[in-house]
């Protein structure tokens, strides 16, 4: 499993981030998405290993064929990574349908909402085109407008507000 780190984690001055439900949630999805992603894999790697042993059941790359209880082994470990998959897609899942129910507190969290809707639009093929450009269209905004509203909610300087270009008037 992927281990991720999100530089918030790194710094304390972003608690407020991290307090926001849908970030959080954004971040357990993205990693049980991998995990999925992971689990999908072994199992496809296990299926076609065991179809490639059962059409030569004479030799498995290319030395002669175990007894049976390899291929037991081999059924036994594509079952088991088949019920992983099914166990860590239900989970992905779950996290999915939670963050489409839980309000972002903030910015970063519209973003990382946004970032998990293009993930899961570009690897389910059978979407309509249509959902993925206009968010990614809004995902590009959305750092944009936060670094405005970074510079925005800056401290206006005592004194003359008129040094302010005249937007600020006392």
């Amino acid at each position: 499993m992927t281990s991720m780190t999100c530089s918030a984690d790194l710094d304390p001055t972003h608690t407020t981030t991290l307090a926001d439900p849908a970030l959080v949630l954004s971040l357990a999805w993205t990693e049980a998405h991998a995990a999925m992603a992971e689990q999908c894999l072994k199992q496809q790697r296990l299926e076609t290993e065991l179809l490639e042993r059962s059409r030569s059941a004479g030799s498995v790359d290319g030395k002669p064929a175990g007894r049976a209880g390899r291929r037991d082994g081999m059924r036994r470990a594509y079952a088991e990574a088949k019920a992983a998959e099914a166990v860590a897609g239900a989970r992905e899942r779950e996290l999915l349908e939670r963050l489409a129910r839980t309000h972002a507190h903030t910015l970063a969290g519209i973003a990382a909402k946004l970032s998990v809707i293009v993930i899961e639009a570009e690897d389910n093929t059978d979407l309509a085109d249509f959902p993925v450009p206009h968010v990614r269209s809004a995902m590009e905004d959305l750092p944009r407008l936060m670094e405005r509203a970074t510079v925005d909610a800056g401290p206006v300087p005592d004194g003359d507000h008129e040094d302010a270009g005249g937007l600020c008037r006392a």
